[in-house]
């Protein structure tokens, strides 16, 4: 199994990619009901029962509502995921899964895969990113794939993990103007501009602009907004981080897109 990244989608309304690397399989987040999830996989050519494990970011249902559909499909997955995310998950679940748990922060391994879980923050119980690192093959030298989603600012740790990715998947959630002439109530707003909501375009722009030195060569834009985003208002912001970082391929994951986005 040679290495690859597929983002199965990444919006407000879900969150789900599977990386393959080392002859391993994982999905990072399941956010999608059990027949998106299940059409997503096969436009892969993958079933349920060929992931061998999931992570989860935190308990909000756009990262996590698939998981039960997984277990049906798939009862020996393994399910990584810190105590207290765990602990609200299971409140929702019928079936038991196979529940790896780990500290926040720490370095765990997986069939030869190193992986890093970020603290973040969010408004959930112990939210998380993942940096997960695989090994050399094929000619191809060892990389980082790192998944940031749903964090309010970037604190130190989250800049020290967007400069040591190679892939990098970060979210530009809202539109400032947008959301401001957007029908949602004041205290949503509010919630989504604080310090534990969500990224807006120019504060993922502010983030990267900010790094020093960094070594990531592509660059996924996600999570946005369907109501408060358009892929050309992120396109236009992500110019002068182009113009900072000639070498960087950047795409923005379009919400409304259900074909997966790749990279090999």
């Amino acid at each position: 199994m040679a290495f690859a990244f597929h983002i199965l989608g990444t919006s407000s309304s879900g969150n789900c990619s599977i990386l393959e690397s080392g002859g391993t399989r994982i999905m990072l987040d399941a956010g999608f009901q059990g027949p998106r999830l299940e059409a997503s996989l096969a436009k892969l050519g993958l079933a349920c029962a060929a992931v061998d494990a999931v992570l989860i970011t935190h308990e909000h249902s756009d990262h996590c509502i698939g998981l039960a559909a997984l277990l049906r499909q798939n009862p020996a997955l393994k399910v990584f995921a810190n105590r207290e995310t765990a602990r609200r998950i299971q409140g929702a679940l019928k079936l038991k899964p196979d529940w790896q748990l780990f500290e926040t922060g720490t370095t765990f391994e997986f069939r030869g895969l190193q992986i890093t879980s970020i603290p973040i923050p969010h408004d959930a119980a112990d939210p998380v990113g993942y940096a997960v690192d695989c090994p050399a093959e094929d000619g191809h030298h060892a990389r980082r794939v790192t998944w940031l989603t749903d964090l309010g600012h970037a604190t130190d740790v989250v800049r020290h993990h967007c400069a040591l990715a190679d892939i990098l998947v970060l979210e530009a959630n809202y539109d400032d103007e947008m959301l401001d002439l957007s029908k949602r109530p004041l205290h949503l707003k509010q919630r989504i501009r604080g310090n534990h909501g969500h990224l807006s375009n120019h504060a993922a722009r502010d983030l990267l602009l900010g790094l020093r030195e960094w070594q990531t060569s592509e660059l996924f834009l996600g999570h946005l907004s369907k109501e408060c985003n358009r892929t050309i208002l992120v396109d236009e912001v992500m110019n002068a981080v182009r113009q900072h970082k000639s070498d960087l391929r950047v795409t923005v994951v379009d919400p409304l897109e259900d074909n997966p986005v790749s990279t090999w």
